[in-house]
């Protein structure tokens, strides 16, 4: 019975089977059972009939067969023929330099670590406003920990990640051990710690459990907002007008509605009639100042706005909206009670006709309203002109900053005030979306505040001539950090900076730390009044958070307790850094969050 294909199309005349070989050497050795097949005999060979399909058929799966084989165990198989050509030298390996890097001096913090990288902008709204929000970085891919299923080739049609790699290049598969470490390849066993190995074995030496670390976030958080509502209702209780029209004396100007406030270390001087002008003694304040209460109000109403526009925040209570649009109405824009935007007669010394440059200063804590307005803003019944209104108070208050001449021998200071300057300035050009101009300030403010201001040891010599040196010492490092955590949002480095003598934030902290633990004794330089150590803390906490160095959780360890124990006997304000830590934790020195939690830490 004749075969025939399988297939339809197959089936025509042109593929009947033909014998195409019926002999060999004209009557040799028989190959078909051919009827005209010579000088053999008519029996049946073993092979059968060799026709052109059955040729065609045999040859192809010879040709597959040889095509399986070869890709499976490479045989001849030439460079060219796979996206991952043969290497013909030893390829670096790319995981050898992760434990320890080597870095430029100019990369190395000052804790002998890597430098994070600079904040990356991009576009977001901050009062209606674009401007530049900073991400992080784009950090590199992680680490391939698991082999690669497909090394012989990319994604069908050549276009996988893997296929199609330059010559010269490899792909080497990862190994990594229990831990999480690499395993070097030819290196006999040796293994690289990861960052995540090096994570996860601090994760497990930490002293509390997970479900401790939760318990004691929880109750922190709940203790954290508890004060600050209790301080928001406290507030919302006053009914005080807080105005500069709220004062018995008027300044030389005779206007009513301009600042006044007099200068804490003047007296009056008793070599001159009427004992004026007053005359200087530092470390010693003049309780006359408090007869005059436009401070006292302004850093009043300052705290409240904060403080309520927190408390609405964590509640959603609009009676602290509404309470914070009043005052900052009251303070700012109603025409009966409003500031005209200028400090000309701030920190006034009686006898003079203007008032001093340190009086500058008593604005600095402002930006504490603008991070309660980022909150107040989302209240419904929110005032939706308030913003706009304060915005153009605030672009007349700059524009006296930036050209008075009390304002720019403030800028000049090389001291707190200097530094105070700084952070009142970047807050109102933040709040006014004047962005370059406030990144410009912070490049500025390393080598304006952190080269003259820290030496290569970490004192602060301008704060250490004072006659309160350790309570400057901490003022000043206060701005500083407060200027840092500025920095994250402008994409400028200062938690990390060194000076050409190696000055830097982080060696001002350590300067202080051994003079903390003992309770000030050694102290190098005079000191009135003690040594607080409620400020220094803080510091402390945010230095260890920046920089996790092992000796500041140390000495926290044994300052807090004190701290807590003086908020107890009721002997210093009872207040919570809680928000503080976890606001630093999630956001300093990555991205530009705002710190709208955050700042309330330092000030």
């Amino acid at each position: 019975m004749r075969n025939s294909s399988v297939l339809p199309s197959h089936s025509g005349p042109q593929f009947k089977d033909k014998p195409i070989l019926s002999s060999l050497g004209g009557g040799g050795i028989s190959l078909g059972n051919s009827p005209t097949g010579g000088g053999g005999g008519s029996g049946a060979s073993p092979i059968g009939r060799v026709t052109l399909r059955r040729v065609i058929l045999f040859s192809g799966s010879c040709l597959f067969v040889y095509i399986v084989l070869s890709t499976v165990l490479g045989l001849n198989k030439p460079d060219s023929a796979s996206g991952f050509p043969k290497v013909k030298h030893q390829e670096h390996d790319p995981y050898e330099d992760l434990p320890n890097p080597v870095l430029p001096d100019d990369n190395t913090g000052a804790h002998g670590g890597r430098r994070p990288p600079p904040p990356v902008p991009v576009r977001g709204v901050q009062y209606g406003q674009e401007y530049p929000i900073q991400q992080p970085a784009q950090q590199a891919p992680p680490i391939q920990l698991e082999s690669n299923p497909s090394l012989a080739g990319g994604d069908e049609g050549g276009n996988g990640e893997s296929g199609g790699g330059a010559e010269g290049e490899s792909e080497q598969q990862v190994q990594v051990d229990d831990d999480g470490n690499v395993v070097n390849p030819g290196d006999q066993g040796e293994t690289t710690e990861t960052a995540l190995a090096i994570a996860a074995r601090a994760r497990k030496a930490s002293p509390v459990s997970y479900a401790q670390m939760l318990s004691a976030v929880r109750r922190e958080r709940e203790y954290a907002i508890a004060l600050m509502v209790r301080e928001a209702e406290l507030a919302l209780a006053s009914t005080e007008v807080y105005s500069v029209t709220n004062k018995n004396q008027m300044a030389p100007s005779n206007d009513i509605h301009d600042y006044l406030s007099l200068s804490k270390y003047f007296w009056p001087n008793k070599d001159k009639p009427g004992g004026l002008p007053y005359k200087r003694i530092d470390g010693h304040v003049n309780p006359e100042i408090e007869t005059v209460r436009d401070y006292r109000l302004l850093r009043t109403m300052i705290r409240e706005v904060h403080m309520m526009g927190m408390a609405y925040h964590f509640t959603g209570r609009k009676e602290f909206a509404d309470k914070c649009a009043m005052r900052l109405k009251e303070w700012f824009l109603d025409e009966a009670t409003y500031m005209n935007p200028n400090f000309n007669y701030g920190s006034l010394r009686k006898g003079e006709k203007l008032g001093a440059r340190t009086g500058v200063l008593d604005m600095f804590t402002i930006f504490r309203v603008f991070d309660a307005l980022h909150y107040l803003k989302q209240e419904p019944t929110w005032p939706q002109d308030l913003i706009p209104q304060l915005q153009e108070w605030f672009t007349r208050y700059v524009r006296w900053l930036e050209t008075s001449t009390l304002a720019k021998v403030e800028r000049k200071g090389n001291n707190n005030h200097g530094t105070y300057f700084d952070v009142q300035i970047i807050g109102i050009y933040l709040f006014l979306g004047r962005v370059d101009d406030a990144r410009e300030v912070a490049l500025q403010a390393l080598h304006t505040r952190i080269d003259p201001q820290i030496t290569a040891r970490g004192e602060q010599p301008e704060e250490m001539e004072r006659k309160t040196s350790w309570y400057y010492s901490v003022f000043n490092l206060q701005a500083l950090m407060t200027l840092a955590r500025w920095g994250d949002d402008l994409g400028v480095d200062m938690w990390f900076y060194e000076g050409p003598q190696g000055q830097s934030i982080k060696k001002a902290i350590d300067f202080m730390l051994p003079f903390a633990l003992a309770g000030g004794e050694g102290w190098p330089v005079e000191n009135l009044k003690g040594y607080d150590m409620t400020d220094y803390l803080k510091c402390l906490q945010i230095g260890w958070h920046i920089y996790g160095d092992e000796k500041y959780l140390e000495a926290i360890e044994v300052l807090e307790p004190k701290v807590r124990k003086d908020m107890e006997d009721q002997k210093i304000k009872t207040v919570s850094t809680f928000m503080c830590d976890m606001s630093t934790l999630m956001e300093a020195t990555t991205r530009g969050g705002q710190g709208f939690v955050w700042h309330w830490c330092l000030t």
